[in-house]
């Protein structure tokens, strides 16, 4: 009896707006209400050494993610995007 194939390389689910919101409300000790998807996150106090955290964990979660793209746009919904 043969098996079917499964595709063990499937992409992870990317982090959703909230969950960004959420992970950036906490890192700089905010309410995620405060973020919303435009707000600019180094005006609500995010900084390269914490963008770097969230870089970690969304490549041990098996997202290709770099701080140069984080950086570009800095905001919920660059972020969602960059992660979809």
């Amino acid at each position: 009896m043969t098996r079917p194939v499964t595709d063990d390389t499937a992409a992870p689910a990317p982090p959703t707006a909230d969950e960004i919101r959420h992970a950036v409300a906490q890192i700089v000790g905010v309410p995620a209400q405060a973020v919303a998807d435009d707000t600019n996150l180094v005006a609500v106090g995010l900084k390269s050494l914490h963008m770097m955290q969230l870089i970690n964990g969304w490549r041990r979660a098996g997202h290709r993610v770099r701080l140069k793209d984080l950086a570009a746009d800095p905001t919920v919904r660059g972020w969602s995007r960059l992660l979809s």
